[in-house]
């Protein structure tokens, strides 16, 4: 019975190790940061107060919000 060819092997390895780490990472960034779309609302309710006390426009308003959401 032959063994694993030794890239095979380190290969495996990295990946065993590099995979949990991506997760890990991304777990991390959400839990500190929020997700994609909490981030979003929060930008817009932040111009809804600043649309609401008169600093921006409507017009500023809807292209602001349009290109969070594309983003």
């Amino acid at each position: 019975m032959s063994a694993m060819p030794e890239f095979l092997t380190k290969a495996l390895t990295g990946l065993a190790l590099i995979i949990p780490a991506i997760f890990l990472l991304r777990w991390w960034l959400t839990r500190t940061h929020g997700s994609p779309e909490d981030w979003a609302e929060e930008r817009i309710e932040e111009l809804q107060k600043r649309l609401a006390n008169g600093e921006i426009d409507q017009e500023a308003f809807e292209q602001r919000v349009r290109e969070i959401r594309e983003s």
